[in-house]
């Protein structure tokens, strides 16, 4: 079929119920719950820009069966595609201003690297490199909405989740002629609860030896598969009110915890079986790395642009933006924003062809822009609560500008340029992206999007091609 459009989306995630719980209950329909109804029509929205007549040139392109596919889903062989799949994703990004970090997108593009990559996965068997093409494209042709799940439970950081006598991570139970049964539990499953399919991808390096090597697996299944249950945390919308919570009421995506209570999956859903080599170099070799940060970088750019604005709203509105101080103060919102587009810019300027033919965004500038916005957007908030100040915790409810103080409210409240409502609004929408529990989460997220921001940045630091400004740096020493 081609790209879906929201109505088919929400019927998709009715007729697939999966095992979720939450706060001790189980949920019957995803699009009806407190919970996750907003999200799930926010991801709705998404798909309808598919169809949208002003946008569906710039979402869409024809695939190689002639069918109008999602952008995300384009295997790139020009900058042009970066450029127009790069335009997608910053239309999906604008729409909840960065907030929505997981959209579909994310997952598309680690699918499409992957699929082009097959020769990787099937270097020992060529039915796993034939199995990712499959699945890359049932999931195109489909336009399913993908969560993806990495990191394993283990008892104590001190070890592993391999270590001996621990078998609370993911892994292989046993093999039958039609599959494998896994179980274990894994962590954190952004949008689950609103997602068609889950793809399960090592995450961390596995040692070489012979019990470590039932834990490298990856495959793609259905999320309403038989003995797949997620555990999703509490909802952080906690009011019916899209004025009181308007970020939370519409953009919550939802974390869970799956749990694999010996699950069965095809053969043909499996793309690395008990490959302690391929499972560890997945990523890297798959190039899937410099895709997906296209896709964040872009979130980034989207939440920083966004954030930037909040701030210029609530300064006009206080009468503050004139003051130095608080000029000073929201001008690092604009570098945070313009390093962000510079980046993006700089990663397809310079993208080459790679290996698998595939047009790659150059990872270098990707890199750093994501690396820099993990510390980048606590300030960015830290920021927007010294704009805000006393502002962002006298904020009414949208009852109470219907009860009998609503007067009141409208007679104290205004400002020069704003009446009691519009003010409310602004800053309720201020409060929920840098006080509530909504915004403490999305602080968090960001701070380990990547995971572990120290390791993360010994990485980039560790594979960042260092030959040429060593080689400057040694001309200009022996110049001396």
């Amino acid at each position: 079929m081609p790209t879906k459009n929201g109505s088919q989306y929400l019927e998709r995630l009715r007729l697939h119920p999966k095992d979720l719980w939450i706060e001790g209950g189980k949920v019957e329909d995803v699009t009806s719950h407190r919970a996750f109804s907003g999200c799930a029509d926010s991801i709705a929205s998404l798909y309808e820009m598919q169809h949208d007549v002003a946008l569906s040139l710039k979402m869409t392109f024809t695939s190689d069966n002639d069918k109008s596919e999602g952008l995300s889903f384009i295997t790139p062989t020009s900058k042009d595609h970066l450029i127009q799949r790069g335009n997608m994703m910053l239309s999906w990004a604008r729409f909840s201003g960065g907030v929505l970090a997981r959209t579909p997108d994310y997952m598309n593009v680690i699918l499409m690297a992957c699929s082009a990559a097959s020769d990787f996965f099937g270097k020992e068997d060529g039915a796993f490199g034939q199995n990712i093409k499959n699945y890359f494209r049932y999931v195109m042709e489909n336009d399913l909405t993908l969560t993806h799940t990495l990191v394993n439970v283990r008892k104590t950081k001190k070890y592993p989740s391999y270590a001996k006598g621990d078998d609370l991570g993911l892994h292989l139970v046993r093999e039958r002629d039609d599959g494998i049964i896994v179980k274990g539990a894994r962590i954190l499953a952004t949008l689950a609860p609103l997602s068609d399919e889950i793809l399960v991808f090592p995450s961390s390096v596995i040692p070489t030896d012979k019990d470590a090597s039932r834990y490298a697996l990856a495959f793609g299944i259905s999320c309403d598969t038989p003995g797949l249950k997620f555990l999703c945390r509490e909802a952080l919308s906690v009011g019916s009110s899209s004025f009181d919570h308007p970020l939370s009421s519409k953009f919550d995506e939802g974390d869970a915890i799956v749990i694999f209570d010996d699950v069965f999956v095809p053969w043909e859903k499996v793309f690395i079986f008990n490959n302690v080599e391929i499972s560890n170099s997945a990523f890297s070799n798959t190039r899937a790395g410099p895709h997906i940060n296209q896709q964040i970088v872009t979130k980034n750019m989207a939440k920083a642009e966004f954030l930037l604005g909040l701030a210029a709203l609530m300064t006009e509105a206080l009468s503050t933006h004139e003051t130095p101080y608080i000029q000073a103060l929201a001008s690092e919102l604009i570098t945070v924003y313009e390093v962000s587009k510079a980046c993006l810019e700089a990663s397809i300027s310079n993208a080459k062809m790679n290996e698998w033919g595939v047009m790659e965004p150059d990872s270098a500038p990707l890199s750093a822009a994501k690396s820099s916005f993990t510390s980048a957007y606590p300030r960015l908030i830290e920021i927007l609560q010294l704009i805000g100040s006393s502002s962002l915790i006298a904020v009414p409810t949208d009852a109470d500008f219907d009860s009998d103080i609503g007067d009141l409210l409208e007679k104290y409240l205004s400002t020069d340029t704003l009446d009691a409502r519009q003010r409310t609004k602004l800053f309720r929408m201020g409060w929920d992206i840098s006080i509530s529990s909504f915004g403490g989460r999305q602080v968090l997220y960001e701070r380990f999007f990547s995971g572990d921001p120290h390791r993360t940045a010994a990485l980039n630091f560790a594979s960042y091609d260092k030959e040429l400004v060593k080689k400057r740096a040694l001309d200009i020493i022996d110049r001396g």
